[in-house]
């Protein structure tokens, strides 16, 4: 049986995004701030998820340049510093920036790649955004299926 934790199926699909969480605060407040609709939102239940979470994530499927679209994020987000900062202010709130990233152990398939460059680390720095990277293999070619 294959442990989930390393290995998230067959099929690619990277994506990343931009979230405020903390432990309870009114999303609707960070949409209306921002003028920017989440593509989903967590509220805080018991046992999970453990904390509310507004997030604005950006699908990559199984395009390997993830740069471009942490530049594309950022388009929408970087002019939005002072908003982005109240909010954490005013209602205790982090941010994180998290890039989901499957590598396909086919020794033939191209491997994602990105870059943290000056703008983004610029951003970072101004809103003190965390960045988090959850990297796991997918087997396109079967292996773990062959008996």
């Amino acid at each position: 049986m294959l442990d989930k934790r390393i290995y998230s199926g067959s099929e690619c699909n990277n994506y990343l995004y931009l979230s405020f969480d903390a432990d309870s605060f009114d999303t609707n407040l960070v949409s209306k701030e921002l003028n920017i609709e989440p593509t989903s939102v967590m509220i805080k239940k018991d046992p999970v998820p453990k904390s509310t979470s507004w997030q604005y994530r950006i699908d990559v499927g199984q395009e390997i340049d993830l740069e471009t679209q942490i530049e594309n994020l950022l388009a929408l987000f970087e002019n939005k510093t002072e908003e982005i900062n109240l909010l954490k202010t005013k209602f205790g709130l982090t941010t994180r920036l998290q890039l989901v990233i499957d590598i396909d152990i086919n020794p033939d398939t191209p491997t994602p790649y990105f870059g943290l460059n000056k703008r983004t680390i610029d951003f970072l720095s101004k809103t003190e955004t965390e960045v988090d990277f959850d990297i796991y293999k997918i087997d396109t070619i079967g292996v773990f299926n062959r008996e």
